[in-house]
């Protein structure tokens, strides 16, 4: 059943749009994309990043909705999320959760008229479906608790299958079109992601030097568009089978941003609104395109 809320969710995205559009028409840069490190959940509370971040997301043009791309729950398709009110979910283990306050809420509006832009732009291709999932993954609502505070735009999530980072680069180019129409696009993985590495009995240790290297060399990459080589990073990046032990989807999950970010072929260099290390692991953000 379609709630009068819904309904009245879906047509404030559809304004908010049409606004965009508009706005965009008469000569304004599109949507800038993001890529987030989002590091453990207790980021909701960070006293450190939370601020990094919240000077960032205010420096944001105000999007019109976000269509979050995580790597945290895979599909055999494409696959969406739940389009309702936003819910942040706390799909961590129990004595992470114990460390966070109980009631800490993303109330964001619903999200269903974005999603039907995202199956309209991806219908010639690719397989979407809808996810039975209920609520917003940790990879989403803890940095957006920050970037955008008041929760007062619609949030979709986007899950995908294993696919090769030409494919993910593709599939960024064809969600492009959104940024015209002031859909922020946010990739949150991580920059380094070795959990076997991290030592919560040392938590303040330097990073290893296979953390930094990577981290750098990242960072250059991006800085210069390099598409080439970040598609290739498993050959390309220094230390990239420690930076990242499995299949690399925290880092590969940048990559449908620098398709979306470089899929007219130029954009605005690479900027870094948050530059750092939690765990001995590197949580750098960046804003491309």
């Amino acid at each position: 059943m379609i709630t009068r809320r819904a309904l009245l969710g879906s047509a404030l995205a559809a304004a908010a749009a049409t606004a965009a559009r508009r706005a965009l028409a008469a000569g304004d840069a599109p949507m800038p994309v993001a890529f987030v490190s989002h590091g453990g959940p207790m980021l909701a509370i960070d006293p450190v990043r939370g601020p990094a971040l919240r000077a960032w997301g205010a420096k944001l043009p105000k999007p019109a909705g976000v269509l979050a791309i995580t790597p945290h729950w895979g599909s055999r398709n494409i696959e969406l999320g739940a389009t309702g009110r936003g819910v942040a979910q706390y799909d961590f283990p129990r004595w992470l959760a114990d460390k966070l306050p109980a009631n800490l809420a993303y109330a964001s509006p619903p999200s269903e008229a974005l999603a039907k832009r995202v199956e309209a732009l991806l219908g010639d291709g690719y397989t979407v479906q809808r996810s039975a999932r209920t609520g917003l993954d940790h990879t989403t609502w803890t940095p957006l608790m920050h970037l955008l505070p008041a929760a007062d735009v619609p949030v979709l999530e986007l899950a995908y299958p294993y696919l090769r980072e030409p494919q993910l680069f593709a599939l960024g180019q064809r969600l492009a079109p959104l940024r015209d129409e002031g859909i922020l696009l946010l990739a949150s993985g991580g920059m380094t992601h070795n959990l076997a590495s991290v030592d919560l009995d040392r938590p303040s240790s330097p990073p290893p030097s296979w953390s930094r290297e990577f981290d750098a060399w990242a960072a250059e990459r991006l800085a210069a568009s390099d598409a080439d080589a970040l598609l290739d990073w498993r050959h390309k990046a220094p230390a990239a089978d420690l930076a990242h032990p499995d299949d690399g989807g925290h880092f590969r999950v940048m990559l449908v941003g620098l398709g979306a970010a470089l899929a007219r072929g130029g954009g605005a260099p690479a900027r870094f609104p948050y530059v750092g290390y939690e765990l001995g692991l590197s949580v750098r953000c960046a804003e491309l395109g």
